[in-house]
């Protein structure tokens, strides 16, 4: 009989572009599983409403216990030897929801994977009130092991249970969209870079106020920005900052693009600006993708972005716009743009490559089938 996972994610619609970075990384995620030799049985998470109107919040509730019959439904009628429950959750508000799942999936003697997809774990829990600690430690507690985006989690994971075997599942950059050699940067210019949602928990105007102060000091900066703004209102703004700056031909601001395109625009930047203050910040995909083009991430500590970045001089302490010119100027002032640069392609190609995650998530389910629980 041939191992089986079963896998509850959000999906979001497949007729549609995946929303947000939960639904990329599950999607990549399903993409590993098929390539791993097992019989995948997918589950699918209720598809999100547009808003939470009256309607669309009975709507909601439909979809939430529709859910849940179902993945008991899967389960009941579901082979429990040689079978994985794999449940790709982002806890939160959602951890009431995804503790049942956990609890349904033990109830029927199976064996539970819970992935901790996504940031804010920590002070989800520290602010939480006594009932979500609960849910939130069963949850921990309950499942075999834990699957975690990020190794920021880990000191939380094992001081609820110090037993509990964590497995370190990153986002990772696909193989057709890095480049095989290190993507050598102009020496004549020094092009900034932000590529992602226009927000304002993004910071995007902080992209914007660090190139203008450093504008005044080398005449050879440039700012490419690359996505849709999250409203008109932010979208004016921005443009208003970059119209009062008087360096409109030093900025250009393009629409979101697919990463086909994508590539085109990160061959030639030096340098990735990400000032986000996004709550549920995880492992930003935009930030591996950059690295593996050469980039050098000025970044906030948000998220996942230290253990990936693994190197706290890149990392600013401070939202403030002069800490992050002064990271930068640092590093052009002493000639080591194409060394950082290096560094950061290096880092991504060793650790967060398609291949590599591939390799170890076939290790860890191979050990877990093979060794852990042969019983």
């Amino acid at each position: 009989m041939k191992n089986r996972i079963y896998f509850f994610a959000n999906f979001g619609d497949w007729s549609k572009i995946p929303f947000g970075g939960g639904e990329v990384g599950n999607r990549r995620t399903l993409a590993l599983l098929k390539k791993l030799n097992y019989d995948i049985v997918l589950i699918p998470k209720y598809i999100r409403v547009n808003d939470h109107s009256l309607i669309n919040s009975i709507e909601l509730l439909f979809k939430i216990i529709s859910n849940i019959f179902l993945f008991a439904k899967t389960l009941i009628n579901g082979q429990r030897k040689g079978a994985i429950v794999h449940i790709a959750g982002f806890y939160g508000i959602m951890i009431y929801f995804e503790y049942l799942l956990i609890a349904i999936a033990k109830v029927l003697h199976y064996k539970v994977i819970y992935e901790m997809r996504g940031g804010g774990a920590n002070k989800y829990y520290e602010e939480g009130h006594f009932l979500y600690k609960f849910f939130f430690k069963r949850a921990i507690r309950r499942s075999d092991e834990i699957f975690s985006q990020g190794k920021e989690n880990f000191s939380l994971i094992k001081k609820i249970d110090t037993n509990k075997r964590i497995f370190y599942y990153p986002n990772y950059v696909q193989g057709d969209f890095y480049p095989q050699q290190y993507p050598q940067k102009p020496k004549d210019k020094i092009n900034l870079m932000y590529f992602g949602r226009l927000s304002k928990t993004k910071n995007t105007d902080i992209v914007i106020n660090t190139f203008i102060l450093l504008a005044k000091e080398y005449n050879n900066v440039y700012l490419e920005i690359i996505g849709n703004s999250e409203s008109q209102f932010y979208t004016d703004y921005i443009k208003n900052k970059i119209k009062e700056s008087n360096l409109e031909s030093r900025i250009n601001i393009l629409p979101a693009c697919n990463h086909k395109e994508l590539k085109k625009h990160l061959v030639d930047k030096s340098f990735y600006i990400f000032p986000s203050k996004e709550p549920r910040e995880g492992h930003s995909n935009a930030l591996t993708e950059a690295m593996a083009w050469g980039l050098i991430p000025i970044t906030t500590s948000q998220g996942f972005n230290r253990s990936v970045i693994e190197n706290d001089s890149l990392i600013v302490e401070k939202l403030d716009v002069k800490c992050f010119v002064n990271k930068i100027k640092y590093i052009i002032d002493n000639d080591l743009i194409e060394q950082f640069s290096y560094n950061s392609y290096n880092r991504v190609l060793s650790n967060y490559t398609d291949e590599i995650v591939l390799e170890k998530l076939k290790e860890e389910y191979d050990f877990l089938f093979n060794v852990k629980f042969t019983s």
